[in-house]
């Protein structure tokens, strides 16, 4: 059932600032070279570098890749994980250009009464990806999950690979574009629920035993649980996500994170027009708060805008925060 955060918030309440977009998806890299060239030759992604980050765009979908060893969805999980739109059309060759390549596939499947097709594959680093065709005839037949009805068990530590191959022969010239979803683990659903709608205004779109999807910035960010792991290690600055702000909300939205008890990192800068902070969500998936430009309060500069500052992970993770449940 669908609701909004107006039905728990008080009338006579002023409205939150909220965010106005979602930022790249911050993911780990074991090997730079690896996850650039399947983001790039594989995906088809346009390559963006600069003094902070390598960063590859995808049409909507946006990734931003940090050398981290670690991080990434681990063999046996679900969670996270990270959903491309697919057309009907497009799934079956882009599933061959994946295999082409020597990223694994599964068989796609689906849910009892759904008409959507899916199917995981990984990055080098061992992050997951879903093709999400939300309707139509891919020419593919389909599986029924096993926690959908059916008997299909996906195999998620075959997907786990290390180096992308030449292909042999021509793949098919397609590739992949458009953000869908992504999907956190989650301790508790209903706590990632309220912490979504109540902090920054989220509106709930999907409420489930097992499944959760807030819209927030524009983007589904779906929730799986409750579930004993998938986040980040406390000291991991990756995978992270961002929401981006405007520069006179910065300020407002980290001090509405402190109301509730949730610690929040010092505002900094990476290149010296930018403004970010780091905080958690209550399972400990990691999030920033980004303005682009235009902050004009204080911050403090990381390494690579000329400075030291350097945010203290594991002093954002916290077991209680002030949840308005």
């Amino acid at each position: 059932m669908a609701s909004t955060v107006s039905e728990t918030r008080r009338q006579d309440e002023p409205r939150a600032p909220q965010p106005i977009g979602f930022g790249p998806i911050s993911l780990p890299a074991s090997d730079l070279a690896q996850s650039t060239r399947f983001f790039t030759e594989v995906l088809g992604g346009v390559l963006h570098k600069d003094d902070t980050r390598v960063r590859v765009q995808l049409g909507s979908f946006g990734i931003a890749l940090g050398l981290q060893d670690g991080g990434a969805t681990a063999p046996h999980r679900e969670h996270p994980h990270y959903a491309f739109t697919v057309a009907a059309e497009e799934f079956r060759p882009l599933k061959a250009r994946l295999e082409a390549f020597g990223v694994p596939t599964h068989e796609p499947w689906t849910r009892t009464g759904s008409s959507c097709t899916l199917m995981y594959f990984r990055d080098p680093a061992g992050n997951q990806f879903e093709l999400f065709c939300p309707s139509g005839d891919t020419g593919i037949p389909l599986r029924i999950g096993a926690r959908a009805g059916g008997d299909y068990v996906i195999p998620f530590p075959s997907l786990v690979y290390r180096e992308v191959k030449d292909p042999k022969g021509e793949p098919p010239r397609i590739r992949a574009a458009g953000f869908n979803h992504m999907t956190l683990p989650s301790k508790d659903l209903g706590q990632s629920k309220r912490f979504l709608a109540e902090v920054f205004g989220g509106t709930v779109t999907i409420d489930h035993a097992s499944h959760v999807t807030v819209v927030v910035g524009g983007a589904e960010i779906g929730n799986g649980g409750p579930l004993d792991g998938g986040w980040p290690a406390p000291d991991a600055e990756y995978p992270h996500y961002t929401l981006l702000v405007a520069p006179q909300d910065l300020i407002p939205l980290r001090d509405r994170l402190q109301s509730f008890g949730i610690p929040t990192g010092e505002i900094y800068t990476r290149n010296g027009k930018d403004a970010s902070m780091y905080y958690r969500d209550p399972s400990g998936n990691l999030w920033e708060l980004t303005c682009e430009q235009g902050f004009t309060g204080e911050m403090r500069r990381a390494p690579s805008a000329g400075g030291d500052y350097v945010t203290d992970l594991p002093a954002l993770c916290y077991d209680r925060w002030n949840d308005p449940g």
